[in-house]
């Protein structure tokens, strides 16, 4: 795919000769999206309170799972979050990673209500309302350096369209979590969706190389229309997911969900998808990668396997100019290994719950 394109679909060969001369010479990713504050609820009592937001998952994954140079070598990738100076998670226990910009406004906030009800594989299995809104993530913002790769996983509307497209010009490839381009909020901070052919980023698609959406998004993305653009993931929690691109489609199979809260398992998904690419996996074996952290902790075991039998980082998809769709002749003995690392980390959440919400379940996409 090119790395830039023009307004009218063509791309423009000025600027990837500039991005060229600039180029990274590691694979060094951005990661676009705020930290929140996260307040769990059940029968409207509060079970948690949590570091929330997209770029908290997206960054927890790829400290474990994103390949080095050096083994004591830090993450290879940036953050540029915002928060507000009554952030609550600057130290321990459970500090955010790398370090928000701090703003005006409040720390954008949001409460999860849970029902009693089991939810189906597809439905809601939460209310989720924001009560707080932190300034929102301007193109200044972003480092003026290139990237070999962008996430731009927005929660709350703090990814703007302009900010993305400026990603798209620093990026070789930059992945979407289409949450942040199709939600809005009503007067009271409930979450709703909008068209995605309705919104300024429609027009970006066409530079963009992947882009997510739950089951439960799906509908508002015009699948049909999107995969002729970019490559368009759907994911169907306890189904799996589902690789659409403009001439195939392939599904990729689930693994045993651990208990867990099931805020970010989508992001979790994104960025293992993003890891796996990484590690030179075709986009359908790297979705594999992305299921498994989706329905699973970090684990170390899951880089030993990535070690063992992904391809050498020379043929790495994301930092070229395509990507590779079809199943490699490893991609049953991957989903092999990665099965049984889930189904032990399942069985031993089972034995001994090290959260208090271990009720709600990771069902979600």
């Amino acid at each position: 795919m090119p790395l830039a394109v023009g307004p009218d679909g063509t791309e423009d060969q000025q600027e990837e000769e500039q991005w060229m001369k600039g180029a990274p010479s590691a694979l060094e990713g951005l990661v676009v999206g705020s930290y929140c504050h996260d307040v769990l609820l059940r029968g409207g009592r509060v079970v948690g309170k949590t570091l929330g937001g997209a770029a908290a998952f997206v960054s927890n994954v790829l400290d474990a799972a994103s390949p080095r140079a050096e083994e004591d070598e830090e993450a290879p990738f940036v953050v540029v979050s915002k928060v507000g100076h009554d952030f609550a998670y600057v130290s321990a226990p459970a500090p955010a990673r790398h370090p928000p910009l701090l703003c005006a406004s409040p720390t954008t906030s949001f409460h999860a209500q849970f029902s009693d009800a089991a939810a189906s594989a597809h439905a809601p299995d939460r209310e989720l309302r924001r009560v707080r809104a932190c300034d929102p993530i301007y193109p200044a913002d972003l480092p003026d350096r290139r990237f070999a790769y962008g996430l731009a996983v927005g929660v709350a509307g703090e990814v703007l369209p302009e900010t993305l497209e400026r990603m798209i010009r620093l990026c070789r490839a930059v992945l979407v979590d289409v949450q942040a381009l199709i939600r809005a909020f009503d007067g009271n901070g409930a979450v709703r969706h909008v068209a995605l052919e309705g919104t300024p980023y429609a027009r970006l698609l066409p530079r963009v190389a992947f882009l997510k959406a739950s089951s439960e998004e799906a509908p508002y993305v015009g699948v049909e229309t999107a995969r002729r653009r970019c490559c368009v993931i759907v994911t169907e929690g306890r189904d799996g997911c589902r690789l659409y691109w403009d001439g195939g489609e392939a599904r990729v199979a689930p693994f045993p969900a651990v208990q867990v809260d099931p805020t970010g398992a989508g992001d979790s998904f994104l960025a293992g998808f993003a890891a796996g690419l990484l590690w030179g996996l075709s986009a359908t074996d790297a979705a594999l990668l992305g299921n498994f952290f989706g329905a699973a902790a970090v684990s170390q075991a899951v880089k030993e396997i990535l070690e063992d039998k992904a391809i050498k980082r020379s043929s790495t998809c994301i930092n070229g100019a395509a990507f590779t769709f079809e199943r490699s002749n490893m991609h049953d003995e991957l989903h092999a290994s990665l099965h049984e690392v889930a189904r032990l980390m399942s069985e031993q959440q089972q034995i001994d719950p090290a959260n208090g919400n271990g009720d709600i379940c990771s069902h979600r996409n």
